[in-house]
């Protein structure tokens, strides 16, 4: 056997290695924790021997207590690795829904907007495990919501998030990224509503939860429809002109 044969067979062998990963990816985690934290390897072990099993999950903030921070603001102090560590196998296992759909709202309260799209996706890409469709998402109350603005907004954030996915649906889209064929709406069950939205008190007045130069809007005391995409409107944010 030449060398050049050897030679070659090692750079095989290298380019190989370089693009094999496990389903834990843990190179990529590694690499991903190196950018957040100074002791990446500890902070990946303790993923795995985390007990118990999942995150715990806490009720945030009211919305205007999130509204009370500059744009983007909020999530940077309270999420500052949220994009990061989402993308980390070993992460996501320990993830919930209900976490996960706390999120969203915050960055919505909190006028993220790309935090915002890419929450909305990890949820529709978790979407079609039984545990994540929508209609499992547990009633805020149940965690002490008492706040009726905040439990308005997330149950006009549910909704929206509902009718979303089933939009895609419609469109022969799936969350495993498969693109059905035979046209929109072919062969799909679509995602029901959480059964609790539908009892979340009315605001009496549209909430505003960010109002950049739309001063109509801001000053409307009219109350909000029944239904934008049920109860959207109670949740009504404006981008700057």
């Amino acid at each position: 056997m030449s060398l050049n044969h050897l030679s070659a067979k090692w750079r095989q062998w290298r380019w190989q290695m370089e693009f094999y990963h496990t389903p834990l990816e843990l190179r990529y985690s590694y690499r991903l924790l190196s950018r957040i934290s100074d002791q990446p390897l500890l902070r990946l072990l303790l993923l795995f021997l985390r007990i118990p099993r999942f995150f715990p999950c806490r009720l945030p903030p009211r919305p205007r207590d999130i509204m009370a921070y500059q744009p983007e603001a909020y999530m940077n102090q309270h999420h500052p690795d949220v994009y990061e560590t989402r993308l980390i196998p070993a992460w996501r296992w320990r993830d919930t829904p209900q976490r996960a759909f706390y999120r969203l709202y915050e960055t919505v309260c909190a006028y993220d907007e790309p935090l915002t799209g890419y929450e909305a996706e990890y949820l529709w890409r978790r979407s079609d495990r039984p545990a994540w469709r929508p209609e499992m998402l547990r009633d805020p109350r149940e965690d002490g919501c008492a706040d009726r603005e905040q439990l308005a907004v997330m149950a006009s954030l549910a909704d929206a998030l509902t009718d979303a996915f089933n939009w895609r649906l419609e469109l022969g889209l799936r969350p495993d990224g498969e693109l059905v064929e035979g046209g929109p709406g072919s062969g799909f069950v679509p995602y029901a509503r959480p059964a609790w939205t539908a009892a979340a008190p009315r605001l009496q007045s549209r909430l505003v939860l960010h109002d950049y130069g739309d001063s109509s809007i801001a000053g409307s005391s009219e109350p909000p429809p029944r239904r934008r995409s049920e109860r959207y409107e109670a949740c009504l944010y404006r981008k700057k002109e």
